[in-house]
């Protein structure tokens, strides 16, 4: 019952006092958890929601980050550079981390970056990002790539045991980012349906003929690539024929000959190669940098290592496809010598 009592009101029944102060109890305590909560928030936010745990995680793990700094080199070379340097360092008891962001590049533009853009591309070894070994580890050695070995040599001749190892080495601690095999399969589905009946054809243009780099593989000449080409399409009647290369002037020509079968990812970004300079090709400004323009190169690889039969120049791009691939039907690779 409530009373009144000097302009104030009481409750004079303590069953329902105790009842009202614990629903009271109840609402304070709802509030308070409601503000701690707010509270916690706000500080994970501001802390960049860092989680205790973590370091933990990273503690006395060996991490090495392997760098390495080349003004010429494409990305299948840093690819396969690494891939070995990868194998070492796992022999030698370490967690490999890859590291294309701390020194200049072709692929960073050779210039400092927010981005350590071999994760644009390929999977860390084991998961790890360089942002988050930088953060937590407490155990880090840096060490620069220098062509670790064994390793596949692109310019000599594969073998069979060392394309089966390497093949399954880089599926299992460094495959392509599984947003670009995505994307590369819907291209797949786009230009040939449900086909599989296609021939997969690189070559090699620009700086591979122009500067005739000591020790680098010597690519077919066109004539002889569209005789051969021609060859296989009337033995084996391919539905399509799938082109790629980095030289505009041989897509241009090659194209004329197949119109009626050839297919390509059109770029959207032509590399205007000028031949008179005789520079490498990472040299022009349109390619340093260029995460896009890898990035196409990186899917028409993969496309390629998804054909039936494949004819292909030696060169970085080569080796990489036969890294994505469990084998053709037929496949050549020119074998013409060394520059």
């Amino acid at each position: 019952m409530i009373i009144k009592l000097n302009n104030k009101y009481f409750i004079n029944d303590k069953k329902k006092l105790f009842v009202y102060k614990l629903i009271l109890f109840f609402i304070v305590s709802l509030i308070s958890n409601y503000i701690i909560t707010l509270d916690v928030s706000k500080k994970e936010e501001v802390n960049n929601n860092f989680i205790p745990s973590k370091k933990l995680e990273y503690k006395n793990k060996n991490f090495i980050i392997i760098e390495r700094e080349c003004v010429n080199c494409g990305l299948f070379s840093f690819y396969i550079v690494c891939l070995g340097c990868i194998h070492k360092y796992l022999l030698d008891g370490y967690i490999p981390i890859i590291d294309l962001k701390s020194l200049p590049n072709v692929i960073n533009g050779f210039k400092s970056i927010n981005t350590n853009v071999w994760d644009i591309f390929f999977q860390q070894p084991f998961g790890y990002t360089l942002e988050n070994v930088l953060k937590y580890a407490n155990k880090i050695k840096r060490v620069r790539s220098l062509d670790c070995k064994p390793r596949l040599n692109s310019y000599q001749p594969f073998d069979e045991i060392s394309l089966n190892f390497w093949h399954n080495f880089a599926k299992k601690y460094s495959y392509i980012k599984k947003e670009i095999v995505d994307l590369s399969n819907k291209y797949i589905h786009k230009l040939f349906k449900n086909s599989r009946n296609i021939l997969g054809v690189l070559t090699r243009g620009t700086d591979f003929i122009s500067k005739r780099p000591k020790g680098h593989p010597i690519p077919p000449n066109l004539t002889d690539l569209i005789s051969d080409v021609n060859l296989m399409d009337s033995t084996y009647k391919y539905d399509y024929i799938f082109f790629t290369t980095e030289d505009e002037l041989i897509r241009e020509k090659f194209i004329k000959n197949f119109s009626k079968k050839i297919k390509q990812i059109k770029p959207k970004i032509k590399i205007k190669y000028d031949y008179s300079k005789k520079d490498y090709l990472g040299y022009n400004k349109n390619v340093q940098g260029n995460i896009e323009l890898n990035k196409i190169y990186l899917i028409n690889i993969f496309i390629l290592s998804k054909c039936l039969d494949l004819l292909t120049a030696r060169c970085n791009g080569a080796t990489a496809i036969f890294l994505l691939t469990s084998g053709f039907r037929y496949s050549k690779i020119y074998n013409l010598g060394l520059y």
